[in-house]
């Protein structure tokens, strides 16, 4: 029996749970990627979130059966993705997207006409 890693760069961190789940059902034991503990890496303003899980089967399976296994939950739960990868491997590292999206400017309040100022005082 061999671990595997999935790392999964998705649109949103809410598909994690469904993700799980989906292996889960094939038969999957899945687990995080990191040794934190996360499954899931999100920087602030970058448009994507990185899911990193291992997973395991107790038969034989390969790289390319879980690949199909991962796009086919990725289907299941209509996630929009921009990639998927799953390799076999003891040591791992990976990062997020390399750019990020500039913020939106908060909205401010109109300015207050003129000689309507403090009309309470």
């Amino acid at each position: 029996m061999y671990i595997y890693y999935c790392w999964i760069t998705a649109l949103l961190p809410a598909y994690q749970d469904g993700i799980i789940a989906g292996l889960a059902r094939r038969g999957y034991m899945v687990g995080p990627a990191a040794k934190d503990g996360k499954v899931s890496s999100v920087t602030e303003g970058c448009p994507s979130v990185l899911i990193a899980l291992s997973v395991y089967k107790a038969e034989e399976v390969t790289a390319p059966q879980i690949y199909d296994d991962v796009v086919a939950v990725l289907t299941e739960i209509n996630a929009k993705y921009y990639s998927a990868i799953v390799s076999l491997s003891h040591e791992a590292t990976w990062v997020g997207s390399n750019f990020s999206v500039p913020a939106k400017k908060k909205a401010e309040p109109p300015p207050v006409p003129p000689g309507k100022k403090n009309e309470a005082n």
